[in-house]
C-alpha cells in the first residue's frame, strides 16, 4: 500500500532536513532548492533556482560530476559521490550527493549533504592510522597480534628480525610454532588469562634468528570491539637483556659480599614496648656484649645510656609510633659498630635483626675517601698495580718517607722502605689475603730516604676486574711511630702494674680497654684478650651497681679529670664485688687527653663488716622499739586486770555468797581474768612474730589461692553485711611469701574492713596486682567504709593497740601484726585514707 503526500508535505520534509534537496532537468539547472542551502552555501533558494549546477562547482569535480549525471540518466542508480563547491563566502564545501533519474518528469531529485566535519574526521582517522602503523611498524619492540583462536594477524619488523621471518611467514600461524618447546605451555596459560580481560606479564628466554640468547619482558592484553567484546590479543616483548645481564652482575657482586658473613646468622632481640630488653639470641649477645640470664628485664637505654635520643632510640620510636617497619643502618658508638637493622612493630613491641656491618662501611667510607683525591691528605697513599709495582703515590707519602712520585713509580714499597730491622712476616701473613680480594691492614718499620726509622700503618684495598682477579692495589700510609713508642712505655709500665695484686686498667680517650695487668685477672677473672677494645663497665657493672656512682664516673671522666669511687661489680663468674678505684687521667705533650689508668682496689670484706655493723644496730634498734612495746603491753595492758583481779579476789573474801554483790564482784572478776588472758595470747603472738624473723620459711605462694581462703574463713561475716569482694589479681601471680602469714594479712584487713565499714553503704572491697621491677608486686587493698584521719594517725597506723574508731570493738593489734608479717618476708605496707570516703592499702612483696 502506498501512502501519498502532497508536494506541501514534501516541502516541509525539506525545509527541517539539514541536508539540501534539489531538483535538477535534463540539462542541470537548478528547478527546485531546499532551505538548507543557506546554511549549507550561503545561498537563498531564489538565488540558486534558474543557475547550472556547474556554476558553483570547483573545476576538478566537473569531469565526476558530469560522469555521475550520466549514469544516473543512463538508468543506473550512483550510490554517492562527493565533489566541492564554493560558499558564496569563497570557501570549499565538500558534498556527499546521492541521486535518481524521473523518466516520468523529465528530472534529476538529488540530496546533497556538507561532508566538511565528516572529511576531516577521516583525515584525522587516517593521520591516527597511519601514526599507529608507523610507531607499530618502526618500534623497537616486538609486537605481533592474535585472534581469539591464538593465530597471528599482524607483526612489526622487529618481529621478522627477532624471529628471523617474513610477516607473510607468521601471519595465519599460532605463536607456539616458533616458541621454544619449553616456552609454549607458559605462553598459552598467559595467552588464556588475557581472553578472561587480564593484562599479562612475565619473561620469556629465547634464541634469535641471530643465535643470540635474549630476555624480553612480554606484557599481554586484550583489544575490544565497540560492543566491549574481546577480538585480539596484542603482546609487546621488550628486550630487557641488558638490564637482567646488570641485574645479575650486581648479585654477583652481593654474593661476593654475602660470602664475607655466610657463617654468621643475623643477630635478634625483642623489646617491649617500654623498651625493655625481653629477648637475645647467642649472636645479639655476641654483637651487644650482653648476658642474657643477667640482661633480660632490663631497659635498653639503661644498658646502652650514650644511644639516648640518638638514631637507634629516634628510629625504634618511629616504628612503634607509625606501625611500619624500619631499615636503618648506624654506628652504636658504646661498642663502636656499625649495624644494619630491621625493626618490625607490633603490638608486644619491636622485633630488631641486625647484623655488623662495620668492615662494610668501613670500606666504603675509604672508597669514598680515596674520591677526593688522595692528595689532600697527610697520609701516604700509594696505588699499585697487580704485580706490586707503584704507579702513583701523593704528597702525603713524599712527606712520610722522603720519595716522590718520580722515584716511586716502578718500584715495590718493600724495595724503597724495607731495612734490616724490618720484619718483613708482617707483610708476608696478609699478603695471599690481599691477592684473594681482601681488605687488610698491619703495621710495619720501614725506612725513609734519609734512613730515619718510620712505623707506618697499612691498610690494603684491593679493586678487582670483571673477573674478580686483582687489577690494582691502594695502600693507605699513617705514620705511628709515636703510637710504638708509647706502646714500648706501656710495656715498660706493665712490668711495674703486673707485680702488684691491686687491678690496673690502662683505656683510651674514649674508655676502650688497652692493657689489664695479672692483678685485675686475678681479682675480676677477666683476661687482657677479654678486657682489650671493650668499655670495662661493660663487662663488670652489673643489675647492683649504683647508677648514680656511674653517672658520677661518667662526668669526671669527660671532664678529664682524677678522681676516685667506691662500686659494685661483678666478676667474671656472676659473683659481685666492692671495689675503690682511683683513675688518673694522662695528658700527651699538647695537652690532649690520651689515657686513663685506673687502679682498682678489692674492698669486698671492708664493705662486708660495715654491712654487719650497720645491720648489727639495726637489730638493737629493732629489739630496743619491740622492747619498748613489749614494757608498755605490761605497764598499761597487763597491769590494770591484775589489779581488779587482786581487788575483786581480796573483796569476795569479805562478801557474803549468796549476796547480789558477791555474784556482781564474781562476775567482773571473771571479765579482768578474760582479760588478762588476752593481753596474754597478744603477747605470745608479738613474741612469736618476732622470734620468727631470720628463720621464717619462705616459698612461691598463689596470691589468689590464699585470697580466696581468707575470703572463705570471712564468707559468713561479709554476706551478713551485704559485702562485695572485687578481686581482679591474676590467678597465675604468685610471690615469695610465707602462706599462713600471708592468709593473716588478707584475713586482717577483710576483718578490719568488716569492722569499719560505712552506715552510708554497702560495703565494697576491690584488689588489684601490678609487678613492679624494683619491688616485685604491688597489691593494692582499697575499701569504700569509714576511712579515718590520717593527720591525726600520722605514724601510729601500725603500732600495737592503736586504735581511730570509739564507736567500735577492737584491740589494735591487726595492723600491727600485718606490718610485721610483711617486714618479716621483706615486703612492706603504705596506707591512705579519708574520712567517710575509705582506706587504701598498698602492699609491697617480692617475687623472688
Amino acid at each position: 500500500m502506498e501512502i501519498g503526500l502532497s508536494p506541501a508535505t514534501w516541502d516541509k520534509m525539506a525545509q527541517v532536513s539539514p541536508d539540501m534537496f534539489c531538483v535538477f532537468d535534463q540539462d542541470g539547472t537548478f528547478r527546485r532548492v531546499s532551505a538548507a542551502s543557506k546554511s549549507m552555501l550561503g545561498y537563498e533558494r531564489e538565488e540558486l533556482i534558474g543557475r547550472h549546477y556547474s556554476d558553483l562547482l570547483l573545476p576538478d569535480y566537473v569531469a565526476i560530476t558530469q560522469n555521475a549525471f550520466q549514469h544516473i540518466r543512463g538508468g543506473s542508480q550512483a550510490d554517492s559521490f562527493e565533489n566541492g563547491y564554493f560558499h558564496k563566502n569563497g570557501s570549499v564545501v565538500p558534498i556527499l550527493w546521492y541521486g535518481v533519474w524521473s523518466e516520468d518528469e523529465n528530472v534529476f531529485f538529488c540530496v546533497a549533504r556538507n561532508v566538511a566535519e565528516l572529511k576531516s574526521n577521516r583525515q584525522k582517522l587516517e593521520e591516527g592510522e597511519q601514526l599507529y602503523k608507523t610507531l607499530f611498524e618502526n618500534n623497537p619492540d616486538v609486537m605481533f597480534v592474535q585472534d581469539r583462536q591464538g593465530l597471528v594477524l599482524e607483526v612489526n619488523q622487529s618481529f621478522c628480525d627477532v624471529f628471523g621471518i617474513s610477516r607473510e611467514e607468521a601471519k595465519g600461524r599460532p605463536t607456539t610454532s616458533f616458541l621454544p618447546p619449553e616456552m609454549v605451555p607458559l605462553c598459552i596459560r598467559y595467552f588464556q588469562e588475557s581472553l578472561q580481560g587480564n593484562t599479562t606479564r612475565y619473561e620469556l628466554d629465547l634464541l634469535t634468528a641471530k643465535n643470540q640468547r635474549r630476555t624480553f619482558d612480554v606484557v599481554k592484553f586484550p583489544i575490544y570491539s565497540n560492543s566491549g567484546e574481546i577480538r585480539y590479543i596484542k603482546t609487546i616483548l621488550k628486550d630487557i637483556t641488558e638490564t637482567v645481564r646488570s641485574f645479575e652482575t650486581i648479585k654477583q657482586q652481593a654474593s661476593k659480599l654475602n660470602t664475607i658473613f655466610e657463617s654468621i646468622t643475623d643477630a635478634f632481640i625483642t623489646l617491649d614496648r617500654r623498651n625493655k630488653l625481653t629477648y637475645l639470641n647467642r649472636e645479639a649477645e655476641r654483637l651487644l656484649r650482653l648476658d642474657r640470664s643477667r640482661h633480660i628485664g632490663k631497659d635498653i637505654l639503661e644498658l646502652f645510656p650514650q644511644e639516648v635520643g640518638g638514631e637507634f632510640h629516634r628510629q625504634y620510636s618511629k616504628a612503634l609510633e607509625t606501625g611500619t617497619a624500619v631499615r636503618f643502618t648506624s654506628f652504636m658508638n658504646e661498642l663502636g659498630l656499625w649495624f644494619r637493622v630491621n625493626a618490625y612493630p607490633s603490638a608486644e613491641g619491636l622485633s630488631v635483626y641486625f647484623d655488623d656491618v662495620t668492615e662494610q662501611v668501613k670500606a666504603q667510607r675509604d672508597l669514598e675517601k680515596l674520591s677526593l683525591v688522595a692528595s689532600k691528605v697527610n697520609n701516604g697513599v700509594v696505588i699499585a698495580d697487580k704485580d706490586d709495582r707503584i704507579e702513583w703515590v701523593n704528597e702525603g707519602f713524599t712527606k712520610l718517607t722522603g720519595y716522590c712520585l718520580e722515584e716511586a713509580v716502578g718500584k715495590k714499597p718493600a724495595e724503597l722502605l724495607c731495612n734490616s730491622k724490618t720484619n718483613t712476616k708482617a707483610y708476608d701473613a696478609v699478603r695471599d689475603r690481599i691477592f684473594r680480594g681482601e681488605y687488610v691492614s698491619f703495621e710495619i718499620l720501614n725506612s725513609k730516604k734519609n734512613g730515619e726509622d718510620i712505623w707506618l700503618s697499612v691498610q690494603v684495598s684491593p679493586s678487582l676486574d670483571e673477573s674478580g682477579n686483582v687489577s690494582s692495589l691502594v695502600a693507605i700510609q699513617t705514620d705511628v711511630t709515636e703510637k710504638k713508642k708509647y706502646e714500648q712505655e706501656l710495656e715498660k709500665l706493665s712490668l711495674v702494674a703486673s707485680g702488684t695484686d691491686n687491678g690496673v686498667i690502662i683505656t683510651d680517650a674514649n674508655g676502650l680497654t688497652e692493657w689489664v695487668n695479672e692483678g685485675f685477672t686475678k681479682t675480676t677473672g677477666y683476661t687482657l684478650s677479654e678486657m682489650r677494645g671493650n668499655k670495662p663497665g661493660l663487662l663488670l657493672q652489673g643489675p647492683e651497681t649504683e647508677k648514680e656512682a656511674v653517672s658520677t664516673m661518667r662526668e669526671n671522666l669527660k671532664k678529664g679529670v682524677h678522681f676516685n669511687t667506691m662500686l659494685i661489680n661483678y666478676k667474671k663468674s656472676g659473683e659481685k664485688f666492692w671495689v675503690s678505684m682511683d683513675i688518673t687521667p694522662i695528658h700527651d705533650s699538647t695537652g690532649s687527653l690520651v689515657q686513663f689508668i685506673a687502679i682498682q682496689k678489692d674492698i669486698t670484706f671492708r664493705k662486708e663488716a660495715e654491712a654487719n655493723v650497720l645491720k648489727l644496730t639495726q637489730d638493737l634498734y629493732r629489739q630496743n622499739s619491740d622492747l619498748q612495746q613489749f614494757t608498755y603491753l605490761v605497764s598499761h595492758n597487763l597491769r590494770a586486770p591484775v589489779a581488779n583481779a587482786l581487788g575483786l579476789t581480796h573483796l569476795l573474801t569479805k562478801l557474803d555468797k549468796n549476796s547480789e554483790l558477791f555474784n556482781t564482784s564474781l562476775s567482773n572478776l571473771s571479765q579482768s581474768v578474760t582479760q588478762l588472758d588476752t593481753v596474754l595470747k597478744d603477747m605470745n603472738t608479738i613474741l612469736s612474730v618476732r622470734d620468727s624473723k631470720g628463720n621464717l620459711e619462705l616459698e612461691q605462694i598463689n596470691v589468689c589461692a590464699v585470697l580466696q581462703e581468707a575470703v572463705s574463713s570471712l564468707q559468713k561475716s561479709l554476706q551478713g553485711c551485704g559485702a562485695e569482694v572485687v578481686n581482679e589479681i591474676a590467678e597465675d601471680l604468685h610471690v615469695w611469701a610465707n602462706k599462713a602469714y600471708l592468709y593473716s594479712i588478707f584475713y586482717n584487713l577483710l576483718s578490719n574492713a568488716i569492722k569499719y565499714r560505712s552506715d552510708d553503704r554497702v560495703l565494697r572491697v576491690h584488689l588489684r596486682a601490678s609487678k613492679n621491677s624494683e619491688k616485685g608486686v604491688t597489691i593494692s587493698f582499697v575499701d569504700n567504709g569509714s576511712g579515718f584521719d590520717m593527720q591525726k594517725a600520722k605514724d601510729k597506723v601500725f603500732k600495737l593497740y592503736k586504735r581511730f574508731h570509739t564507736n567500735k570493738q577492737g584491740r589494735g593489734i591487726g595492723l600491727y601484726l600485718v606490718k610485721n608479717h610483711l617486714e618479716t618476708m621483706g615486703g612492706d605496707i603504705q596506707v591512705t585514707s579519708l574520712v567517710g570516703e575509705g582506706t587504701t592499702f598498698s602492699i609491697y612483696l617480692p617475687t623472688s
